[in-house]
């Protein structure tokens, strides 16, 4: 029963990675190949922080990290929503409720589902930028795997927005602005924990909180909302 909960949420929130892959390819191919070409120069434009040329040091100068943020910080906040909010308008949500599961085994199952997505979309062009940047003769910068840290700590960061958007989406509120509120609070501490350091011993164990209290009161919503 759970595989076939994993296998629908799979099925209903892939048109969501699919797009942000896409993305990542156009950028990577842009980065690594230097295909300035017109479709591609246009997709850029619309990404904040993107490079048109290939940068002389990977992860360094190359605004990678920019357009990770943007596009993954986008993929995090889709699926937040589209994996909370979606049922309950679409009225699917009782009978979702009725599968012979728990209530707190079914949202954790949806939530391991998305942020194990979410991550997958976002180690991917990780690896693979990193590896074409540690392969000689690629470039003409200076790499070392080091290079990679901000990028792979934004990987770890993503899963904070998509339980914030969750969050929201769950949030049985009334008002516009006060159903976004754990998605706002969001902002401020991404930005603190991203900055703290020194990161591994202080940011990381600060992203484990926030990320547990997070999931509690999404499993405690799930529990007491009649939906």
């Amino acid at each position: 029963m759970i595989l076939a909960l994993v296998k629908k949420e799979l099925r209903e929130t892939r048109a969501f990675a699919a797009p942000a892959l896409v993305l990542h390819l156009v950028y990577l191919v842009t980065l690594t190949a230097g295909n300035r070409g017109y479709l591609l120069a246009s997709l850029l434009d619309h990404l904040p922080g993107a490079s048109r040329t290939p940068a002389e040091v990977p992860f360094v100068t190359d605004g990678f990290e920019a357009v990770l943020t943007v596009i993954c910080g986008a993929l995090a906040i889709a699926l937040g929503f589209r994996q909370s909010a979606w049922e309950p308008s679409q009225g699917t949500a009782p009978y979702l409720l009725h599968l012979p599961l728990a209530r707190r085994t079914i949202f954790l199952t949806k939530l391991t589902t998305g942020i194990g997505l979410l991550l997958a979309c976002t180690l991917a062009p990780i690896l693979a930028y990193a590896t074409w940047a540690a392969t000689p003769g690629t470039h003409p910068g200076p790499f070392e795997w080091s290079m990679t840290g901000p990028a792979f700590r934004l990987w770890l960061i993503l899963p904070l927005v998509y339980l914030g958007a969750f969050a929201s989406g769950i949030r049985p509120a009334r008002w516009f602005g006060s159903r976004l509120l754990p998605l706002l609070a969001v902002g401020p501490a991404v930005v603190l924990l991203f900055a703290v350091p020194p990161w591994w011993l202080v940011g990381l164990p600060l992203l484990c909180l926030a990320i547990s209290a997070f999931v509690s009161t999404i499993l405690r919503e799930a529990e007491i909302r009649d939906f």
